[in-house]
This record gives C-alpha cells, sequence and structure tokens, in this order.
C-alpha cells in the first residue's frame, strides 16, 4: 500500500515507523467483517453460533464479499430436508450456498428476506474448531469417531422419511451419515453397521428472525404451551384450530423428561407432533417411488393411488 502526501512537488512516499503501523491497522480493519444491523450482543450466544469468525447472522453476505474476493456461489444438497420433501426450511435459501478459499469445508447459506448467513454447512475439508471449543477434521471422520467426541449422540439416531440420511444432532449441530438404502432390514437400526460409515456433512443453523430489529415482536408461541409441531413445522395453539379431526393421521405425545430430551428446555410443558393425512401419504408416496419403479409408474403422484391396495 502506497501512501502519498498532496504537494505541488511530485508525488512520493514516507514510511516512517509512526506510518507503517497506521497503514497495518488500516490493512486489518478491512479485513474485519461487516456485521448485520440485527447483531446477536450476547457473547456466550455469539459464540455458540461462530465457527472460524463468522457468526450466523451478525455476518451477512455483502460482509463475506468484501473479504474474499473469490466467493462463489455452489450447489447445496440439503441433506435434511431435500428437494423431494413435502415443505422447507425456511431459515434459510435452500439448495444455494457461497464457497471461498479463505474458508475452506465451509459453505454460508443466507436467510430468505435478509442478507444475514443463517446456516454454515462444513464438508470434509473442513478442519478446526467447532463452536463449544471441540476440534475437528471432517475428512475421514467416521460416525463411531464423531460419537467418541459426542458420546451423547450415540442415542440421538434421526431422519425423515424423505431423507436419505441420518441426522445425529445436539442444540447446535447436525451431523450426517448417508442412509444404505440397499441393507434390509432397515429398521431395526443396524448401529454397528453404519459406525464405519463416514460423517458426509454438518451443519450449523439458526433462524435470524429474532435478531432483527427492524420488526415488532410478537409472541408467536404461549411459554406455557407445549411445543406443537405439524407435519414437521412448529406451530402455535390457534394454528391448531385450523385443522378438522378428519384431517389428522397421527399424534404423538411427550412428556416431561421425554419431551426434554428431544427438543431441550423448550419442552418442559410438552411436545405434540402431529401428522396430517396429507402430508403421510405424500410422504409414504415418496417413500415407495423411491423404492419400486413399478409402483412410481403405477402411481405417478400421491392422488392417484385410490386403486392401490396398501398391506
Amino acid at each position: 500500500m502506497a501512501v502519498h502526501l498532496i504537494d505541488t512537488k511530485p508525488y512520493y512516499m514516507i514510511l516512517t515507523p509512526k506510518s507503517l503501523l497506521i497503514i497495518f491497522f488500516i490493512q486489518v480493519l478491512l479485513t474485519l467483517p461487516i456485521i448485520s444491523r440485527a447483531q446477536i450482543k450476547d457473547s456466550v450466544l455469539v459464540k455458540k453460533l461462530s465457527i472460524n469468525g463468522i457468526c450466523l447472522c451478525n455476518t451477512t453476505l455483502p460482509a463475506l464479499k468484501q473479504l474474499s474476493n473469490d466467493l462463489k456461489e455452489v450447489e447445496v444438497e440439503e441433506m435434511d430436508l431435500p428437494k423431494n420433501c413435502f415443505g422447507g426450511d425456511a431459515r434459510f435459501i435452500a439448495g444455494k450456498g457461497y464457497t471461498s478459499n479463505m474458508y475452506p469445508g465451509m459453505i454460508f447459506q443466507k436467510d430468505q428476506t435478509t442478507n444475514q448467513i443463517s446456516k454454515i454447512r462444513l464438508t470434509n475439508q473442513f478442519s478446526g474448531k467447532l463452536p463449544d471449543g471441540k476440534i475437528i477434521n471432517m475428512n475421514g471422520l467416521l460416525l463411531k469417531d464423531l460419537l467418541r467426541i459426542y458420546p451423547k449422540l450415540k442415542d440421538k439416531w434421526g431422519s425423515r422419511g424423505c431423507s436419505n440420511y441420518w441426522n445425529f444432532s445436539n442444540d447446535t449441530l447436525s451431523f450426517y451419515v448417508k442412509i444404505d438404502t440397499t441393507k434390509k432390514p432397515q429398521f431395526p437400526i443396524d448401529e454397528a453397521y453404519y459406525y464405519s460409515k463416514p460423517v458426509e456433512a454438518a451443519d450449523l443453523v439458526i433462524s435470524c428472525y429474532n435478531f432483527r430489529s427492524d420488526i415488532p415482536k410478537l409472541a408467536l408461541f404461549d411459554p406455557n404451551d407445549p411445543l406443537f409441531f405439524i407435519d414437521s413445522i412448529r406451530v402455535n395453539r390457534r394454528v391448531l384450530e385450523n385443522y378438522q379431526p378428519s384431517e389428522i393421521a397421527s399424534l404423538t405425545v411427550y412428556k416431561d423428561a421425554n419431551a426434554i430430551k428431544r427438543v431441550g428446555p423448550e419442552g418442559k410443558n410438552g411436545l405434540i407432533y402431529i401428522e396430517t393425512k396429507a402430508f403421510a401419504r405424500q410422504r409414504y408416496w415418496q417413500y415407495f417411488k423411491s423404492k419400486s419403479n413399478d409402483y412410481a409408474k403405477a402411481v405417478p403422484a400421491p392422488e392417484n393411488d385410490s386403486s392401490v391396495q396398501y398391506i
């Protein structure tokens, strides 16, 4: 960087120890991330949502572009809610992210309505410190290695019916292991079989909605109510009034410790999972279609199964 003094004489550069120090601090300031107006100010939460200095919701896409001149758009495989799932995750733009050589193994995905980064995907090229301080190398990381780092995940096997991955989640991160669809039967899960399988990726994600300062704060959920989920989406009690009993396929209730074990402290008042008939029909149709080409031809859409007899 050249520092020019304006004078009537030809331009020239003066580099004293003091000016070198000023140049150094200018360069440092230029490399600091620009945070969004909707800041997370809780230092504990910032640490919990940060990887390699990038904090979810506090960092914006324009800031990343300023930091890195090689930031490019890439396609992202959504492992929890892929394209064939009924519904999607409203916290980020699915299927599209941004990468840079400055942050190897990290893909940044933005909020659906703002430029805030609301999701970080860690690929097998990532090696570094996670938000809780644990050091991890995703390259060659097997499920048994992950369970040694996070023993509590051993009881956290989960997967949506439309997903091709097992999901192992704590309150911060979700790790994914590919489901072997050729292994029969799929249930009960042969856990020992999957211990030697690689961890394909990990996601750090949060909704930035609650940290926006340009919208009024609305109490969407009564803190004294149980947690209600309809078709995998959290809703409040008022939304339930829009459904008739004849529309419901299944209802599962968890109480006390069982609820807290599944969703954390927010489940202290209970947890209720509701699945509608339309959602269940779509989910099973997707599953059967993926398993049988004959079924896919005979039933090209969920509503075409009236002539099919399920056993």
